[in-house]
C-alpha cells in the first residue's frame, strides 16, 4: 500500500479544520436547541399550570359564594338565583368574563354574551361535558374558554364558563423564545469563532507534524521541529523527533561504515599494487647483483692465471654480496616494522651529542663528495629510542650526500619550536624532486633517479624505513622539495 502524501495533505488542508468546526457547530446547535426546548417547554407548562390554578380558584370562589347565597335564599331555585345579574357585581368576579348556564345548557346570565359562540357546536359539546360533572376547556386565539360544573349539595346546579385571556402569557413566551433564539445564535457564532481559533492552532500543529514527516521522508532532518503541547499531539511530536534523530544517527553510522569500507577497499587495492611492485622491485634488485656475481665468477673461472682480473672480480663479488646483505637487512627490518608491534627502548637522549657523533662519522663521505656540512643543535634532552634516532639521521644525511650537487651544502638544525615540539631538519642544495616524486618517496623500493641510486648503492628502502621508525615513536616526517633547488626533510617529535 503506497501512502499518497500529497493527497493526504490536500485532505488535511480541506477536511480536518472544516470537520472539527462543523462538528463543534453541530454540537452547539444540538445543545442550544435541546436547552431551549427544555426551558421553553418548562415556561409553557408553568403558564398552563398557573392559568389552570387561576381558573380553578375562580371557580371555587364562585361555587362557595353561590352556596352561601343559596343557603340564605332557601326558597329560591337555582335558575332564579343565577339569573340575577347582581351575582357578577362582585369585584373579584368581574376581573374574568363569565357566563352561567343551567343544566339544560341555556344561558342564564353573564358578563358578556356572544350569540355566535352560543351557536357553536363545539361550545355545546363542552357545556354538555360540564353538565356531566367534568371540567373542560379549549383555546381559541388568545382566549381560554373554561367550563366547569357548579356543585351544590353534591349535585350539579349550573355550568360556569370563564373566558381567560392568555395574550400576555403568549407575548411573554414569544419574547422569551426570541431571547433564546438570539442568545442561541450568538452562542453558536461565538462557539464557531472560538472553535476556529482553537482548531486553527490544533490543525496548524497537525500540519507542522505532517511537514516533519515529509522532511523525514526527504532526509531533511534539520527541518523536523517539535510541537510544544502538553497532550497526545505533543507526545506524538516528541516521538517524531526521537524517530528523526534515530534515523539520522543510523544513516550517519551507515555512511561512516560505507566510507570506512570504501577506504578499506582502496587501501587493499593500494596494498595489492604495492605488493606486486614490491615483489617486482625485489626480484629486479636481487637479479642485478646476482647477475654481476655470476658474470665475475665465470670470468674468474675462464682466466685462472690472471691474478689482477681475479682480484678485481673478487672485490666486485664481495661488493655485490654486501649490497645483497644490506638489502636483505633493510627488507627484514621494514617487514618487521609493518607486521610486528615490538617494543622500542626509549631512554633520555641528548640530541646535540647524538648529532655531533653522527656528523663526525659522516664527515669523510661529505668531504669525498666535495660538500659542505653545517649543523646547529640546541642542547635538548628527549625520551626516544637512540638506535632508531641514529638510523633516521644517518639515512637522511646519507640521502642528502647522495643526491647533492658537487660543491653543494648540507645544513642540519635541531631545536624546540613554540609549540613545544622537537624539530630536526636536514636541508640540502641537491637535485631536488618534482611533485610527482614527492608523493611516492616513502614507498618501498621507489627511487626518483634509478640510475643514480644504483651507482650509489641505494635500493629505495631507506626512506620507507625512516618513516616507519619515526611513526613508531609517535613522530611525523615531512618533505619539501623543488626540482634542481634542493630538498628539506623535517622530523617532528613530541617532548
Amino acid at each position: 500500500m503506497v501512502l499518497d502524501i500529497k493527497g493526504l495533505t490536500n485532505y488535511l488542508k480541506v477536511g480536518i479544520k472544516f470537520k472539527l468546526i462543523s462538528f463543534t457547530a453541530s454540537l452547539l446547535l444540538i445543545v442550544i436547541s435541546f436547552l431551549s426546548f427544555l426551558v421553553l417547554n418548562g415556561i409553557k407548562s408553568y403558564q398552563n399550570k398557573e392559568t389552570q390554578a387561576i381558573l380553578f380558584k375562580q371557580k371555587d370562589i364562585f361555587e362557595e359564594y353561590f352556596s352561601e347565597r343559596m343557603s340564605l335564599n332557601k326558597n329560591t331555585n337555582y335558575d332564579d338565583s343565577l339569573a340575577r345579574g347582581s351575582i357578577f357585581n362582585k369585584a373579584w368576579l368581574r376581573t374574568i368574563p363569565a357566563n352561567i348556564y343551567n343544566t339544560k345548557g341555556e344561558l342564564l346570565s353573564g358578563f358578556k354574551t356572544d350569540a355566535k359562540l352560543n351557536e357553536n357546536d363545539e361550545k355545546k359539546i363542552m357545556i354538555d361535558y360540564a353538565i356531566k360533572g367534568k371540567v373542560s376547556y379549549r383555546e381559541i386565539n388568545d382566549v381560554i374558554y373554561f367550563y366547569s360544573p357548579i356543585k351544590y349539595k353534591g349535585s350539579t346546579a349550573a355550568i360556569l364558563e370563564l373566558e381567560y385571556s392568555i395574550r400576555e402569557n403568549k407575548l411573554f413566551y414569544s419574547d422569551i423564545e426570541k431571547l433564546f433564539y438570539g442568545i442561541g445564535f450568538l452562542a453558536l457564532v461565538l462557539g464557531i469563532f472560538v472553535g476556529i481559533f482553537y482548531f486553527s492552532r490544533l490543525t496548524r500543529d497537525i500540519y507542522e507534524m505532517k511537514d516533519s514527516v515529509e522532511s523525514i521522508q526527504k532526509g531533511e532532518f534539520s527541518k523536523v521541529h517539535k510541537v510544544n503541547r502538553n497532550d497526545e499531539l505533543g507526545e506524538l511530536s516528541s516521538g517524531l523527533i526521537f524517530m528523526s534523530n534515530t534515523i539520522e544517527q543510523n544513516i550517519e553510522e551507515l555512511q561512516v561504515e560505507r566510507d570506512s569500507l570504501s577506504r578499506a577497499v582502496d587501501k587493499l587495492k593500494k596494498m595489492d599494487k604495492q605488493q606486486k611492485e614490491f615483489i617486482g622491485n625485489v626480484t629486479h634488485e636481487f637479479k642485478t647483483p646476482i647477475t654481476s656475481i655470476k658474470a665475475y665468477a665465470d670470468v674468474i673461472g675462464m682466466y685462472t692465471d690472471d691474478l689482477k682480473l681475479i682480484e678485481e672480480g673478487t672485490l666486485s663479488i664481495s661488493k655485490e654480496c654486501d649490497r645483497l646483505s644490506s638489502m636483505l637487512d633493510n627488507i627484514l627490518s621494514l617487514s618487521a616494522l609493518e607486521k610486528y608491534d615490538f617494543e622500542i627502548e626509549k631512554n633520555e637522549v641528548n640530541l646535540k651529542k647524538v648529532l655531533n657523533e653522527i656528523c663526525k662519522t659522516m664527515m669523510a663521505k661529505v668531504k669525498k663528495n666535495s660538500l659542505i656540512l653545517k649543523y646547529d643543535a640546541e642542547d635538548i634532552v628527549v625520551t626516544l629510542d637512540e638506535d632508531s634516532l641514529k638510523h633516521i639521521l644517518i639515512n637522511l644525511i646519507d640521502n642528502a650526500i647522495k643526491y647533492n650537487k658537487p660543491g653543494g651544502s648540507i645544513y642540519i638544525q635541531c631545536y624546540k619550536n613554540d609549540k613545544d615540539k622537537i624539530i630536526i631538519s636536514v636541508k640540502d642544495t641537491g637535485i631536488g624532486m618534482s611533485e610527482e616524486v614527492l608523493s611516492k618517496i616513502f614507498e618501498p623500493f621507489y627511487r626518483a633517479d634509478k640510475h643514480r641510486s644504483r651507482e650509489t648503492g641505494g635500493a629505495g628502502l631507506g626512506l620507507a624505513l625512516v618513516k616507519k621508525l619515526v611513526e613508531k615513536q609517535e613522530g611525523n616526517i615531512k618533505v619539501n622539495s623543488k626540482l634542481n633547488e634542493g630538498t628539506t626533510f623535517c622530523v617532528e617529535f613530541s617532548t
